[in-house]
């Protein structure tokens, strides 16, 4: 064989053996895959839109999901912080509602008021946790509590009562209302207070108590809330001069045991009745209380002379204060029968006018040639509580402004 040839077979042989050696170590055909990527995992992607709806402690917040990513999202909301970057670590509310475009609100809750607060719509999915984009928003101030304060009409020498309501809270729970007055305009809650026993909207009296008689007050409603105090349009009101109704038992003079008692009685109602009317009029009358058991109840006359009967039921505070009310001219004197009282209606203007603020009604005082209701105390069922006493007082005061005896031939001056 030549010597080329054999150069030739050599050659072809090495192929061969090289493209066996080639396909074992190769392990078959070129359909593997293991150089392709593996497929990758893509979180969601969100849009925060707007906050509305803000109150003082809370707002609803608009946002969509505007690519799920590579899986389904499992939970979505939006996440809150009064500091930037709020995530789930912070606070978070899930979906109120959602519609099919991928939109979604949350309502969130549990705000401060006047706060700025950071929002940011979230979604999971496999991949992890996806934020949308910050909007920011300032929760509203709590507003001022309003109120329903009207001229005060209980006004005596030392003593008035103002009937307030509270008509709103501003946005914050009242935890304190009350009055507030001072001889000086403006008064505050560094002023003379006083604090009403219930907290809250709603209707409510206070008295006020130690007043300086015929002096000019400056009174203001006022309520505490977490903001602050609020305050009422300011109410003037002026005292009255203090009343000097004065009593003298007349005892015998060597009482019986029965007597005794009849006297601790009727002093303990007349000490009553005399505060009632030097408090709330500025009434000036000496009256002599007599024990005079054949009496069927009580009686008066306009000199000053009450009579008591043996019926202990008489002798108490209601009919003590309505005698009193005889001793002053009412039912007792030719003014009452012939200027006061005109087919059963009274017609002095000054108690018209205070008894539709005390009923609310717009119906005059009645009366006959003795008595005159509502709350004249005629009855003891015409007494409900202890202001039936004030307003009988009242009453009686505005009388002398219309002409009681008293004052039937000069100028009232209270």
């Amino acid at each position: 064989m030549r010597k080329g040839n054999i150069k030739y077979i050599l050659s072809i042989s090495l192929l061969l053996i090289g493209g066996l050696a080639c396909k074992k170590g190769g392990g078959g055909d070129d359909n593997s895959t293991s150089n392709t990527p593996a497929a990758i995992a893509v979180l969601p992607k969100l849009e925060t839109t707007t906050a509305a709806d803000i109150t003082t402690t809370s707002a609803t917040i608009k946002a969509a999901v505007t690519d799920k990513g590579s899986s389904s999202v499992t939970e979505q909301g939006v996440v809150w912080s009064s500091t930037a970057n709020p995530t789930l670590a912070n606070n978070k509310a899930g979906v109120s509602t959602i519609s099919g475009s991928g939109a979604f609100t949350s309502e969130i809750k549990g705000l401060t008021a006047s706060t700025k607060y950071y929002v940011r719509a979230f979604a999971v999915n496999k991949a992890g946790v996806a934020y949308g984009n910050e909007i920011e928003f300032t929760t509203a101030d709590i507003a001022g509590a309003t109120f329903g304060f009207s001229p005060l009409y209980i006004v005596g020498s030392t003593v008035a009562a103002a009937d307030i309501e509270v008509l709103t809270d501003g946005g914050d729970a009242v935890t304190e209302r009350g009055i507030v007055y001072a001889s000086t305009p403006s008064p505050t809650i560094k002023s003379s207070k006083v604090k009403h026993n219930n907290a809250g909207l709603g209707k409510f009296r206070v008295s006020l108590k130690d007043l300086t008689p015929k002096t000019t007050y400056y009174a203001r409603a006022y309520a505490i809330n977490s903001k602050g105090a609020s305050y009422s349009s300011e109410v003037t009101f002026k005292t009255i001069a203090k009343g000097n109704v004065t009593y003298t038992i007349n005892k015998s003079s060597n009482p019986t045991n029965e007597e005794m008692d009849v006297y601790a009685r009727i002093k303990e109602a007349a000490d009553s009745a005399c505060w009632y009317l030097n408090n709330y009029t500025s009434a000036t009358k000496n009256i002599t209380l007599n024990y005079v058991p054949d009496v069927a109840t009580a009686d008066a006359t306009n000199t000053g002379w009450v009579r008591y009967g043996k019926n202990t039921t008489y002798q108490k505070l209601r009919t003590t204060l309505h005698e009193f009310n005889h001793t002053l001219g009412t039912g007792t004197t030719d003014w009452w029968t012939g200027t006061a009282i005109v087919n059963g209606v009274y017609t002095g203007s000054s108690v018209n006018t205070l008894l539709k603020k005390i009923t609310g009604k717009d119906a005059p005082l009645n009366g006959d040639r003795m008595h005159w209701w509502p709350y004249g105390l005629n009855q003891d069922s015409e007494v409900t509580s202890s202001w039936d006493y004030v307003y009988n007082c009242l009453i009686i005061e505005a009388m002398r402004k219309d002409g009681l005896p008293e004052w039937s031939s000069g100028t009232y001056t209270p």
